[in-house]
């Protein structure tokens, strides 16, 4: 099969590498499944998009691949023009330079007001941007991507020295240039344009400041605790303070000569670009027997920005590897240098990971940049730098056609739209004239209406564009008519004045599905739906109702409720629509309007309270005149602006009527724990009815804290119109009949025979259930030739069963029988691979290795009860796969809360109930019910059975 050959390949490549690294360095985790693709994103720069699954987890592996050698690449460092400019993302850096494709590079450390710099020297285009003297000097710590005039990929653990050189030869350390202090500037730092527009200036942190302001090789001015100044058009500023700052003023003057330089090992001078990272992962082929940089975050699985360079140093391979995430766990230190040694690194290092990882490309014939890989926090993080690829290319005529669509699967009288880019000789972006595309289709019958297609008859085929002598082909899937219609949403509650737009995905007979384009779709509405036009929805009113999409007499409906939620403004304290209330009488206080502290309008409400007589639970009440302030029935929350003069324990509550007059309080603020305005909000969600809100107060909880004064203003209500959607006035969807459930005539032979399939997950039964689970053993030894159990707890549903039967246990074996295989996968702790990794192959090769015409895959659960969601769809996709291949009749029989059946291309996936169905009672113990399953040669049938022994349809 295509994906274990895939796989067998991985796993002769990665034994050739274990070989080449040290015994001492553990393997990597054993891949079980891969996948890749590759495009080119420019002349010399390929990237490579890799899916692994491996035994600890799936891995979102990006490879870009650059030749250093290509005259039309350019290679450089990303970075803001100035220290001081915001952070940026990789995908702000890399449009803004006009790069192709970038990855995230060196470490950074974050600045007030969301600037920052990178740890280590940073070169971009041949000139030194920042650095520090001290980098690297005691310990070959952190590592340095370069690369020089001569195009040579250097790994470095970069070295400084940074002189201040003065009047007389004075010479002078500098610590940093166009970096912060670490020293609080009792070292000496040096500052120019690249830093920012200003000079550092004398601050509240550091009011001696000391500033000498050189430019054209001399000093012009030397500042002392002074604001900021200019920096110098062609110079620099020194920058120091204390003992320091003393001897530079010794021995700098104004008009004395100063000269500040920086030598490098490597000589920054002689390169091109150059970023920082932490530990060499490889070193001339080989893995350190110990990393430089070191760390607990480095020893465990995390997102990886890597990069490497081939042995004969032409191709520079930038990496990222997603983290954190189900659907890609990482990679510790160790894995990431085995895994460039994999892809065919002889030197490389680590860069910045975590949720820094980030990698953006451009998408073949196009100039849009594109996020390529899944940030693990769910957005795109700023950074101080990263690694750009440029291409140089001049432009040039088309070359070649790319074609894509959103869906090669389509229906018959459905359409689908295509999309037709080209690129030049140098794989940048080329126009394509829509007016010269030549539109034509093989396989099947269809017409075309510009670059839509809409196929009349069912099949394989293949969609063809040409532009002069170039052509484009795309395979396609054309359906027959649909069975099945599933919306993008089956439930839609929208707020008013939004917009929503439905897709709808349709199924054929066997499961093969294909998206529907609105325009294919008939569409109804009913109830109060006011504005809706093919496929989208705009809620212009209030209301509910269904929404209805049909293709010929296939019907699918949305449940629709379009709700307004409202803000209002119940007391806005400029009026005296309260008065002060003491609880009890011992307590005292005031209510008044006072212009103190306001919010919002003139004044607030001012309560003063004093509980004077120290008693716990004293109350000082603001309440609201008549039966108080007025709520709509469907108010969900209110809220209010509180200032606090000064913090303690005493809380602020409210209480609220309901329409039976129940009084209910409201917890506004547990403690009084701020000083100034703040806004508490409290939900009434408990309260079905709220009529009114009745006071405000103050509840004192300590008698040492029994006096204060606070603050109200702005009182508001949020009163939610959401109206119910009443499920029983919405139709049913359409179902499909399973032609394969159907009562038939049993014929002896060879290749005949019934077996019983029931699911369970309880670990005991009632008397009632010890009943029927015996009735159904009953029938079995006397009617059916073997029997399966489903389910978590399938052993204990068994019941002296005297005929073979496969249970769903913690292991996982091949069981055959005539002309039929029985596959029980164990995914006991929520998958194949949690259970156990090898299980994968194991199954690959029980696959390749079946006989007969017939393979039931028998589980616990379905493949979508798995923790992993991707791994539910991998093994969808291998064993519709191996259908497509083999032709065989696929059935996947597991435990379930319905009793149904569904086909995924071809392959049936049965789900068996058992005492889980919902209707179970004593009153119905017809609706438990086991799978009686036919089997005679290539034909299977099906019937859902009472065990009570009736017979009852799906």
């Amino acid at each position: 099969m295509t994906y274990l050959k895939k796989l067998l390949v991985i796993l002769l490549a990665t034994l050739f590498v274990v070989t080449t690294i040290s015994s001492t360095v553990a393997a990597q985790p054993k891949t079980l499944y891969q996948t890749s693709s590759q495009h080119t994103i420019t002349d010399g720069a390929t990237l490579e998009h890799i899916s692994r699954f491996t035994a600890d987890g799936w891995l979102n592996i990006k490879v870009l691949r650059i030749d250093t050698t290509n005259p039309n690449i350019k290679i450089d460092t990303l970075a803001n023009n100035q220290t001081t400019d915001q952070l940026s993302t990789i995908l702000a850096l890399a449009e803004e330079n006009g790069a192709v494709a970038a990855v995230n590079a060196s470490f950074f450390n974050p600045m007030d007001g969301g600037t920052g710099y990178p740890d280590g020297p940073i070169v971009r285009s041949g000139d030194l941007l920042a650095t520090s003297g001290w980098y690297n000097q005691n310990n070959d710590e952190m590592a340095s991507l370069s690369l020089d005039n001569a195009g040579q990929i250097l790994f470095n653990y970069w070295k400084n020295t940074l002189t201040l050189t003065g009047h007389n030869n004075a010479s002078f350390a500098v610590s940093q240039y166009n970096q912060p202090s670490r020293q609080q500037y009792n070292d000496i730092t040096v500052l120019d344009n690249k830093w920012g527009p200003a000079t550092l200036g004398a601050s509240e942190k550091y009011p001696d400041l000391v500033e000498i302001l050189v430019s054209q090789g001399r000093v012009i001015e030397i500042r002392q605790a002074l604001p900021a100044a200019p920096m110098p058009d062609k110079g620099y500023v020194v920058i120091s303070r204390g003992e320091q700052a003393v001897e530079l003023m010794d021995s700098l003057r104004t008009g004395n000569p100063a000269q500040f330089t920086v030598t490098s090992n490597p000589d920054w001078s002689n390169l091109q670009m150059s970023a920082t990272g932490s530990s060499m992962l490889v070193k001339d082929g080989q893995i350190p027997e110990t990393f430089s940089f070191n760390t607990v975050s480095f020893n465990n699985k995390n997102p990886r920005t890597l990069a490497g360079s081939s042995e004969d140093g032409k191709q520079l391979i930038l990496v990222t590897v997603d983290g954190r995430q189900d659907n890609s766990v990482g990679l510790t230190q160790t894995e990431s240098a085995q895994l460039m040694l994999e892809l065919g690194a002889y030197n490389a290092l680590i860069f910045d990971g975590g949720g820094s990882t980030t990698m953006a490309a451009r998408k073949s014939g196009t100039s849009t940049l594109d996020i390529v890989n899944i940030p693990s926090e769910g957005s795109l993080r700023s950074v101080a730098n990263g690694i750009g690829v440029f291409s140089q290319a001049p432009s040039g005529p088309l070359a070649e056609l790319i074609l894509e669509t959103e869906d090669s699967n389509v229906f018959v009288h459905s359409s689908r739209k295509f999309t037709l880019r080209g690129v030049d000789s140098f794989a940048n972006p080329a126009e394509v004239n829509p007016q010269q595309i030549e539109w034509s289709v093989s396989g099947i019958e269809g017409r075309f209406m510009d670059n839509q297609f809409q196929p009349t008859s069912a099949g394989k085929g293949k969609i063809i564009a040409k532009v002069g002598e170039l052509t484009a082909e795309l395979d396609i899937l054309s359906l027959s008519a649909p069975v099945k219609l599933k919306p993008s949403i089956d439930k839609l509650e929208i707020p008013l004045g939004q917009s929503q737009t439905l897709q709808v995905t349709g199924y054929d007979q066997q499961g093969f599905k294909a998206k529907i384009q609105p325009e294919d779709v008939q569409w109804a509405v009913s109830g109060e739906i006011e504005d809706f036009k093919e496929g989208i929805l705009k809620a212009t009113a209030v209301g509910a109702g269904y929404i209805e999409a049909s293709v010929g007499d296939v019907h699918s409906y949305i449940a629709v409720s379009i709700y307004a939620d409202s803000t209002n403004t119940i007391y806005s304290f400029e009026d005296y629509q309260a008065s002060f209330q003491a609880n009890p009488q011992i307590a005292r206080g005031t209510f008044e309007l006072s212009k103190d502290q306001i919010h919002g309008g003139n004044t607030s409400g001012e309560l003063v309270y004093d509980f004077y007589e120290k008693q716990s639970s004293s109350e000082a009440s603001l309440v609201f005149t008549g039966a108080g302030l007025e709520l709509d029935s469907d108010t969900s929350h209110l809220a209010v602006w509180v200032y606090n003069t000064h913090k303690s324990s005493n809380r602020v509550l409210g209480e609220v009527l309901d329409d039976k007059g129940g009084k209910h309080p409201l917890v506004i603020a547990d403690k009084l724990d701020w000083i100034g305005w703040k806004r508490m909000e409290v939900s009434l969600e408990k309260i079905q009815t709220p009529t009114n809100f009745v006071r405000l107060y103050v509840q004192n909880l300590d008698p040492a804290e029994g006096w204060g004064k606070i603050y109200f203003d702005d009182l508001t209500a949020k009163v939610v119109n959401h109206p119910e959607i009443d499920q029983s006035q919405t139709p049913q969807d359409t179902i499909p009949q399973d032609e394969a459930n159907r009562r038939t005539n049993f014929k002896s032979g060879p290749e005949s025979f019934k077996f019983s399939v029931f699911g369970s997950r309880q670990e005991s039964y009632n008397t009632m259930e010890e009943q029927l689970l015996n009735k159904m053993t009953k029938y079995i030894n006397k009617k059916m030739d073997m029997a399966v159990y489903t389910g978590s707890q399938a052993p204990s549903a068994v019941r002296n069963i005297e005929k073979p039967a496969l249970i769903t246990e913690t292991e996982y074996k091949t069981h055959n029988y005539k002309n039929s295989s029985f596959i029980q996968l164990d995914i006991s702790k929520g998958g194949l691979r949690r259970s156990d990794p090898e299980q994968w192959l194991w199954l690959f090769k029980e696959l390749d290795n079946l006989s007969g015409s017939n393979a039931f895959i028998v589980m616990s659960g379905a493949p979508a009860t798995f923790i992993n969601a991707k791994e539910g769809d991998l093994l969808k996709d291998t064993l519709a796969e191996y259908r497509e291949k083999t032709g065989k009749n696929i059935w996947v029989l597991f435990q379930g809360n319905v009793n149904q059946s569904e086909l995924d291309r071809g392959v049936r996936y049965i789900s068996c109930a058992g005492f889980s169905i919902p209707d179970f009672s004593p009153e119905k113990p017809t609706s438990a019910k086991f799978l009686e399953v036919t089997v005679m040669g290539n034909d299977i049938t099906y019937e859902f059975k009472s065990l009570l022994g009736e017979r009852s349809s799906q």
